[in-house]
């Protein structure tokens, strides 16, 4: 099997009985003749009935004669003829309950719960409850809302998938194979959309739906498993058939392009807004947070990945994406819970980092906004930010406070460092200065004297960081 079904079934360590491992007696058992009697007794609906209270019947006398391998044998030939589970039954197996290749096989089969996978099936049924949640919301933006609860339930479906392989209840529910697997290259084309309708108010046109045809293709593509019947399915569940396992390598490598390239794309959107103040710097947090759980999924997927291909040995990397993906949704849920005005477009986000950072901190709200409209002052009017050896211990004696108090402002007002804002401010003085510089008698140099700086290299690195192109490029685009 392909993806998150082979990697489901990476999480057992129980090795399936096979042919090398039954007693050499089997290949004299005439399961054929037993097969062609049901054939010849009853109609065909009847069949698969009769074949399964025959291998059942067997699994007992072999059980009852102390023969193990030939009761597990039958045993299995009973499930996968029948897809009832009822036949692993202490009591049925009284004679050999004990033995290992009973033990083996009851812990294939019998759902095994423990805290980590209860804990993962809880993620997963809340993430659906917050898409529900998240819809019922009045006053919200809809476009918007669509993308990033539309990426919260896949996540959570790929959570309660990976959960029922964890607790052994694949096999009761047959109709999840490949559950998620058609969905792996909609992740980045949703996360993208939500950033630039949510940044840019972009207005969605057909064309954008070419974005999502590499998904819809992979699901036309899966498709034809889908419409197989429960029997089937349970099936290539039950016998491991390694289905998809071809193109697997293939839709990996999608995955990871579609998955580094729309991270790009979405972090260029969001250091766009970030350098040219669209957003509410508290908005921005909020934007912050999601693009760091989606980086970390990139790199747990990598990780995974690498992991499959024989570089890792370490079964803890499959637990990692989970891990990521149930912190996605337990943060979407405390934001919907505590702070819904996020996706109203209304701000009254908070970095949770600075929570701790500032716990003790004596600065009250009122002298906090103070501080804040002073060091505005400060930029604006005085142009402090220009003095080239300007430092948060300077910066803070102007405001005639402690460098604490001028760091939390920064950190709460701004959602930036002292160096960050510094330099925010420098280049956006220096493109005003280039914007009335029409007879080019300034060189760039001057240009990063002029607001600051105190080399070119600095100011050229800070300069595309924020406007994400260097000086030169800037004044030509300018002149054109």
């Amino acid at each position: 099997m392909y993806t998150h079904d082979i990697q489901a079934n990476m999480f057992g360590s129980y090795e399936p009985s096979n042919s090398s491992s039954l007693n050499s007696e089997l290949l004299c058992f005439n399961t054929v003749g037993l097969e062609e009697e049901a054939y010849s007794l009853y109609q065909e609906g009847d069949i698969e009935a009769s074949l399964g209270q025959e291998y059942r019947r067997l699994a007992k006398v072999y059980s009852d004669s102390l023969l193990p391998v030939k009761a597990i044998y039958y045993a299995e030939r009973y499930i996968k003829s029948t897809s009832d589970f009822s036949i692993i039954n202490d009591h049925f197996f009284l004679n050999i309950n004990k033995t290992d290749l009973y033990i083996n096989f009851k812990n294939r089969y019998e759902p095994n719960f423990n805290v980590l996978s209860i804990f993962y099936l809880f993620a997963g049924f809340l993430g659906l409850f917050m898409v529900l949640m998240l819809h019922l919301k009045k006053g919200i933006n809809r476009r918007s809302t669509f993308f990033i609860s539309v990426f919260i339930l896949l996540h959570s479906l790929f959570i309660i998938h990976l959960s029922l392989y964890l607790i052994n209840c694949h096999y009761y529910f047959p109709h999840t194979l490949l559950m998620s697997t058609a969905f792996t290259l909609f992740y980045g084309p949703l996360i993208f959309f939500y950033f630039k309708i949510v940044v840019t108010d972009y207005k969605l046109r057909w064309l954008d739906s070419l974005h999502m045809l590499p998904g819809l293709i992979l699901l036309g593509y899966i498709v034809p498993f889908y419409l197989l019947g429960t029997k089937a399915k349970f099936t290539i569940l039950f016998d491991q058939e390694e289905i998809l396992l071809t193109e697997a390598k293939f839709i990996i490598g999608a995955k990871i392009v579609s998955l580094i390239l729309y991270a790009i794309m979405t972090l260029k959107i969001y250091n766009i807004a970030k350098v040219k103040g669209k957003q509410n710097n508290r908005k921005l947090l909020w934007q912050r947070n999601i693009i760091a759980i989606y980086i970390g999924y990139i790199f747990t997927f990598l990780l995974f990945s690498a992991t499959t291909s024989g570089f890792f040995d370490i079964p803890e990397f499959f637990h990692l994406q989970i891990l990521v993906m149930v912190g996605l949704v337990f943060y979407v849920a405390y934001i919907i819970y505590v702070q819904p005005e996020i996706f109203k477009g209304e701000v009254k986000l908070v970095d949770p980092i600075n929570l701790f950072k500032y716990k003790t901190s004596s600065l009250t709200p009122s002298y906090s906004v103070e501080l804040k409209n002073n060091l505005v002052s400060l930029f604006d009017e005085d142009k402090a930010h220009r003095e080239n050896n300007i430092s948060l211990q300077i910066l803070s004696e102007k405001l005639g406070t402690s460098r604490h108090n001028t760091s939390q402002v920064i950190n709460e007002h701004f959602n930036l460092n002292f160096f960050e804002l510094i330099n925010k401010y420098r280049i956006e003085d220096a493109v005003e200065i280039l914007k009335n510089d029409i007879k080019d008698n300034l060189t760039i140099i001057e240009v990063a004297y002029k607001v600051g700086f105190n080399n070119k290299v600095t100011f050229n690195k800070s300069f595309k960081k924020y406007l994400s192109q260097t000086p030169s490029q800037y004044i030509k685009s300018i002149k054109r």
